[in-house]
């Protein structure tokens, strides 16, 4: 790896991105480098044994779980969900399978339970009403929801159909996720964060992973946020970690670099004693295109052709998180980024890192569309103010024939993407 060209690269995106403090790491001591701070206002470094949220990385150990369950023959992914939560009444409930769950082909449209899972914590900081204000449609009469029977009612209560039958299109579900929780906890007998601490956590070394945020130390990065009502956005130390027990299975995990590097083992040593080569095989197959080229197996997705390997990945983001885990198990490479801050560039960082070990530029894509040409009407239907399930709002718009995107405060301007001039000059376009 040419260290100075990467770090180039990096330094140039965490300053685009005004990200607070980020960890980049590879496996077998091959890369590790802190950026920023974990703690702006103390300057404190940042380290491969600082304490971040992981996100959504936390689906793959989900998958996991389910995974070992099936190999302990309690259960079958291919198993109905009312096996196990009969009280599931949702219109199309029949039809879905802990398959469909993990690789969410469900139907489960996006629904907005997460902010209700984690409305006491985001009152706690003033977020729940700058939600409500941004235009999400939430309820403040709506009671949060705090336990397994009250999320099960809540979905019970909406009514929705299904995007399509189960098994035939992805929509990323994190409600899919809580149900796998619950039916881990029933099945297993154990609560969620110890299932996977006994299983997954303590035979891998993992002693700095886990789940309830009143285990957080003085080893953890302060979380970052920015107040998107603000006239000028800035960063700002933001204290509460967003807490939801009910979706634990679907994004809570807290870790470190060095301990995720523990947990690629299990990809890159054939289910390293805690999965069997059969069941890592079954999690890493390729089930759903969700993109061109790109697939979901069970909690991680597959790009069969990354520069001519095969990457296994996951990101995670949410309020003072963005992660991205990575894997390539021909090349017995795994790569970590850890950040403090919603909207950071986590998932470039990283695959800069590894192309860097594979000596390819770091900002070199890994997959080429064909260019086109943007019409006055395509930049309508792109430019506008795009909002996830998870709170996070990016802006696109056009300024001087150029496409920006602002996101957590950075104004990016894509090269790439400019209108077509009245003149009749050509500008492309770039997927």
């Amino acid at each position: 790896m040419d260290k100075k060209v990467y770090e180039e690269f990096a330094e140039s995106l965490v300053n685009a991105y005004k990200t607070p403090g980020a960890i980049v790491a590879l496996n077998n001591q091959i890369y590790e480098k802190g950026f920023g701070y974990r703690d702006k206002e103390n300057e404190l470094p940042v380290t491969a044994d600082t304490i971040f949220g992981i996100g959504s990385i936390t689906k793959s150990m989900t998958s996991i779980a389910i995974l070992q369950l099936q190999e302990k023959g309690n259960l079958s992914v291919d198993d109905y969900i009312k096996a196990y939560i009969p009280e599931i009444t949702f219109k199309g409930s029949d039809e879905i399978t802990l398959h469909h769950l993990m690789t969410h082909t469900s139907g489960i449209p996006p629904l907005n339970t997460l902010f209700y899972a984690n409305k006491r914590s985001m009152e706690r900081d003033g977020s729940f009403d700058v939600q409500i204000k941004l235009g999400l449609p939430l309820e403040r009469e709506q009671d949060s929801i705090d336990t397994y029977d009250e999320f099960i009612g809540y979905l019970n209560s909406l009514s929705f159909d299904l995007l399509d039958e189960p098994g035939k299109s992805f929509s990323y579900s994190n409600d899919g996720y809580a149900l796998l929780g619950i039916i881990i906890e029933r099945v297993s007998g154990l609560p969620y964060e110890h299932y996977i601490e006994k299983n997954i956590f303590t035979p891998l070394g993992m002693k700095s992973s886990f789940l309830n945020p009143n285990q957080l130390d003085e080893q953890a990065a302060r979380q970052y946020d920015i107040d998107p009502t603000a006239e000028t956005p800035a960063i700002k130390y933001s204290p509460e970690w967003w807490d939801a027990p009910v979706m634990w299975a679907a994004g809570y995990v807290k870790s470190t670099a060095n301990d995720m590097l523990r947990y690629s083992d299990v990809f890159l040593n054939k289910g390293n004693g805690i999965l069997t080569e059969e069941s890592l095989t079954a999690m890493t197959a390729q089930y759903i295109e969700i993109e061109p080229g790109r697939y979901y197996g069970y909690g991680v997705m597959i790009t069969p052709d990354f520069f001519g390997t095969t990457l296994i990945e996951h990101g995670g983001g949410i309020k003072g998180v963005t992660a991205h885990f990575a894997v390539l198990s021909e090349k017995n490479i795994a790569a970590i980024c850890l950040t403090n801050i919603a909207g950071a560039p986590a998932e470039s960082l990283l695959r800069g890192a590894l192309q860097s070990e594979m000596d390819i530029a770091p900002d070199k894509k890994a997959a080429k569309y064909d260019d086109y040409t943007l019409s006055e009407a395509d930049c309508k239907a792109i430019t506008g103010v795009y909002k996830s399930n998870e709170g996070q709002t990016i802006k696109v718009y056009e300024k001087d024939k150029a496409i920006f995107v602002e996101i957590q405060g950075a104004q990016i301007e894509n090269t790439n993407a400019s209108r077509q001039q009245q003149s009749g000059d050509n500008y492309h376009a770039g997927h």
